[in-house]
């Protein structure tokens, strides 16, 4: 689902406050946690088309307020402490001049291809620094990407405390991929207010409420069946138009149980259409979309557990598309940034 950055004299729906404020809208972080840190991986592939550049680069080298994108998002992990090592998977030599060269925590890997062969190099790279240690299958790793200008340490320690709380309902079968899911509430405080321009996104509409995925992950490799099929998802994951619609839904066609992932595309494709004009049709197609009916259709396609773990930190879901995406970001990082601190203030509080 394309996001979209809107103009400032957009009407939207939802308040507009002289100052930002983004207040969580979920409990306290619970006290959960895995027994140790976790590693993390960073996506900082170089796109192989070109048309995926902005200013005809890499994102991962965007400056943001004088640092590049990919440090920001190496510097939020390293202050979260519940993140070990650190691999970032990219162009090495551009790489080191953007995170200042491998230390004992930050690893950099070179680059392997599309999204899910970077996934797996840099997971296979922290494999094999752990492999003095027992072999553990069920070893939980955070995913990211590299574009993220408003992650902080504080949201990462959040999502990985609330994805260990989740595991924990089921300790001796924990989730194979736990995916980030932010709900409208934390994105409105990005939406355009008065004259300054702001960033408004297309909403997974299920019944409870409307959501977008957050670009951070916690995932077991090793109890993923199918992995192959995280890469044609994510390919096809902002249905920006409808080939990208019929092209996932076809993609789920041809998988275990696929029909009920086709027709869930479909279905929700047509839920997001009809929220432009509210109504009965649209309240009666969003019905149809069950949030715990989607996960476990996604659970039969990919061929291990997953679970959808909401994070406040509205954030996670702010990642750079394209050049009107930065323009907006440089704009109002200083806002942004500061709402987000405060945020993390509120959960501590």
């Amino acid at each position: 689902m394309r996001k979209k950055t809107t103009p400032a004299n957009a009407r939207i729906s939802g308040p507009s406050p002289d100052k930002v404020q983004i207040r969580p809208q979920l409990g306290p972080t619970p006290a959960a946690s895995y027994i140790r840190p976790i590693d993390a991986v960073v996506l900082a592939g170089s796109p192989r088309n070109d048309r995926h550049h902005v200013r005809g680069r890499n994102k991962a080298f965007l400056e943001v307020d004088g640092k590049p994108l990919v440090r920001r998002v190496v510097d939020a992990l390293l202050r979260a402490g519940s993140i070990d090592r650190i691999f970032v998977v990219g162009p090495v030599p551009e790489l080191v001049e953007a995170t200042g060269g491998q230390t004992n925590r930050l690893r950099l890997v070179e680059q392997a291809g599309a999204m899910l062969k970077n996934a797996w190099a840099g997971f296979q790279a922290s494999e094999r620094l752990r492999a003095s240690e027992p072999a553990d299958p069920a070893r939980p790793v955070l995913f990211t990407s590299c574009d993220l200008p408003f992650i902080t340490g504080q949201a990462v320690d959040d999502f990985v405390a609330r994805c260990a709380a989740e595991d924990a309902r089921d300790p001796a079968h924990p989730f194979a991929f736990l995916a980030g899911a932010t709900e409208e509430a934390s994105l409105i405080p990005y939406y355009p207010q008065g004259h300054r321009l702001g960033i408004v996104r297309p909403y997974v509409e299920v019944l409870t409420g409307r959501y977008r995925l957050a670009n951070i992950y916690v995932a077991r490799p090793h109890a993923m069946a199918n992995r192959e099929i995280l890469q044609a998802g994510f390919s096809h994951r902002k249905a920006k138009d409808w080939t990208h619609v019929f092209g996932l839904a076809w993609t789920f066609f041809r998988q275990p149980g696929g029909w009920r992932g086709a027709r869930t595309v479909l279905s929700l494709q047509a839920a997001r259409l009809a929220s432009r004009y509210p109504g009965r049709i649209y309240r009666a197609l969003r019905r149809r979309n069950n949030r715990e009916q989607i996960e476990s259709i996604a659970t039969l396609i990919l061929g291990g557990s997953l679970r959808f773990v909401d994070t406040p930190f509205g954030g996670l879901s702010i990642d750079i598309d394209d050049e009107q995406d930065y323009r907006v970001v440089v704009q109002r990082f200083a806002e942004w940034a500061d709402a987000e601190a405060t945020a993390a203030g509120s959960l501590l509080a």
